[in-house]
């Protein structure tokens, strides 16, 4: 067994494992010479990944006794995840909807088939608010380090609801650390405009955590159920702006969005009610730039149409509810 880190932030519980040729449909733009990395990073919200233990904290339908859900099931799909992280063949992937750290263990000794092998995904993070459902991960061939978790507490509106904690981790290729930063901001789930101000102060913490990287190569990803188009543009054609809040000052953050590319106008990574939406984001900020970006459609997880094939527990079919989005990072 391969060496366990693990430390603590506040109340936040954050793990890290030490275990264990691009798609069809990329857009790419040129790359920079001064750029001498590159890394291939996948997210993907994998859609209420449960394991076959009952904790207490699982949503309703697998806690019935009328659920098919159980041990052949929750291996049934790990088989099924594990075999779209090969097929994709990213460096990094970042999952969002993972209930715990055991199955990060089980998805690493699962892609390695219980034998070392430097090419297989070695590392891995987690965290969540205990007594949450559900929280992020990281799942990478490279070495991971300087991890940090960043948690909101607001009494300012009425009582906060429950928000996970952003991951702060650093990938480190050949030495050479980029920064990722894991988001997985509030839903629209109790309207949509009555919950914007939590994702209007999520938008703040992440403004204010690239501020302070001064210019050092990052990449802000995950599902952040807000549309690109819903976010502030900047100045240029690719360009928006996280906003935030500090002591009574604000201040705005440039960020670059592959979604904002015209080759990407027609894409998306989430359908709700037939309608298309692109929430799930790559961001890019500093000495980082995206050299090619998709939804990826080309896969058991979507239909003939690029529609995500949403996982069904009753039936035990599906994937996810959303697409995986893939980048080629440079920095």
């Amino acid at each position: 067994m391969k060496k366990l880190l693990s430390a603590a932030c506040c109340t936040v519980i954050i793990l890290c494992i030490s275990c264990v040729p691009h798609a069809d449909g990329k857009s790419e733009i040129a790359v920079n010479s001064e750029k001498t990395l590159s890394l291939h990073v996948v997210n993907w919200n994998v859609q209420t990944f449960f394991d076959a233990t009952t904790d207490g904290t699982e949503y309703s339908e697998y806690k019935s006794t009328k659920s098919n859900w159980g041990r052949n099931a929750y291996m049934a799909r790990l088989e099924r995840l594990c075999d779209v992280i090969k097929k994709l063949n990213a460096d990094v992937y970042v999952f969002e909807e993972i209930e715990n750290e055991g199955i990060m263990y089980d998805i690493a000794n699962t892609l390695a088939g219980n034998a070392w092998n430097r090419k297989n995904w070695c590392y891995a993070c987690f965290a969540k608010i205990p007594g949450d459902a559900l929280g992020c991960a990281v799942l990478s061939r490279y070495e991971l380090g300087a991890m940090a978790t960043h948690a909101l507490d607001i009494r300012v509106h009425g009582k906060q609801p429950s928000m996970r904690p952003v991951i702060e981790v650093a990938v480190f290729v050949d030495g050479k650390p980029l920064t990722i930063f894991v988001n997985h901001w509030k839903s629209k789930l109790g309207g949509e405009v009555e919950t914007e101000i939590w994702r209007d102060w999520q938008e703040s913490v992440m403004a204010g955590k690239i501020r302070n990287l001064n210019n050092r190569a990052a990449i802000t990803c995950g599902d952040f159920n807000r549309d690109i188009a819903e976010f502030a543009p900047g100045l240029e054609n690719d360009a928006i702006l996280f906003r935030g809040a500090h002591f009574g000052k604000t201040h705005e953050q440039t960020l670059r969005s592959p979604w904002l590319w015209n080759s990407m106008h027609d894409s998306y990574s989430y359908y709700y009610e037939g309608s298309g939406e692109r929430i799930d984001h790559f961001f890019v900020s500093g000495a980082a730039e995206i050299l090619s970006f998709s939804a990826e459609v080309h896969g058991a997880w979507a239909d003939g149409n690029g529609m995500p094939l949403r996982y069904v527990m009753y039936t035990g079919k599906g994937y996810s509810d959303h697409l995986p989005i893939s980048a080629i990072i440079a920095y």
